[in-house]
């Protein structure tokens, strides 16, 4: 067996503990595939298809000839053709979309009177996400809201709070989740009870992207906070006053010199 065969043979050995690749929604993301660059000089044809739904998302061939591309790749994947010959023939797959998620994306690769075609040399799997945007939390006597809107996928929402003990993980939340119908992208809504709190914070999880937006918010407790700031307008008040008397004697008395 040539050195070039058994290099060959080593990239069709079974790919194992993969690393999902993050891939953003409306963004691109590059799928790699390396051959050696001493097989390169006797590729024959490769292809990346979808192993899902064996869709073809890209083709080349030495003889010219040509797969049918399927709506939903057409114009969206791009290969390197002047680094075929370096053995390089990775794509890139562009305007990345949530039904892209979960997608295992596959490369087989034939040579020219060479070993058994490569199936797969190599395969990636998407992992797709979408930030949750224009966080909004909300306070009322009883409760706080929380919402945010246009994340993939759906996401991890907790609460914290924080009272005369200390802080704390709030439990009993109410959230709700609704799906955009073309974009499928989520919306969120959570609710959860404020009482004897003196702040309480929203976070929000994204477990593809593994990020995370939070906000918080100050509550006025009765006979807390509202009550200080009660007591501080009083003492401004009575400090005006004092002034103003004091004003007003200064004044007297210059008269009564």
């Amino acid at each position: 067996m040539s050195p070039t065969s058994l290099v060959i043979l080593l990239l069709c050995a079974p790919i194992m503990d993969q690393i999902p690749l993050h891939a953003p929604v409306g963004g691109s993301i590059l799928i790699p595939c390396s051959l050696p660059a001493s097989s390169s000089e006797s590729l024959k044809w490769f292809y990346w298809q979808e192993d899902q739904s064996q869709d073809v998302l890209f083709s080349w061939d030495a003889s010219g000839k040509t797969e049918e591309i399927p709506d939903i790749y057409r114009d969206r994947v791009e290969a390197f053709n002047t680094e075929f010959s370096s053995g390089n023939i990775s794509i890139r797959l562009n305007n990345v979309l949530v039904g892209d998620d979960k997608k295992t994306l596959c490369a087989s690769v034939g040579w020219k009177g060479g070993p058994k075609p490569c199936d797969p040399c190599c395969e990636s799997t998407l992992q797709v996400s979408a930030p949750y945007q224009d966080l909004v939390l909300t306070v009322n006597e009883k409760n706080a809201t929380c919402t945010a809107r246009g994340g993939y996928p759906r996401p991890l929402v907790s609460w914290t709070g924080q009272n005369i003990s200390g802080s704390a993980q709030l439990h009993g939340a109410l959230t709700e989740l609704l799906q955009d119908p073309t974009e499928k992208t989520f919306s969120v809504k959570s609710s959860v009870s404020v009482k004897d709190l003196q702040s309480v914070t929203c976070l929000i999880y994204n477990p593809n992207s593994h990020k995370t937006i939070k906000e918080n918010v100050e509550i006025d407790v009765p006979g807390g906070s509202q009550s200080q700031h009660y007591g501080l307008y009083v003492t401004l008040a009575a400090v005006l006053a004092a002034g103003a008397v004091l004003v007003f004697l200064l004044r007297l008395w210059r008269k009564c010199e």
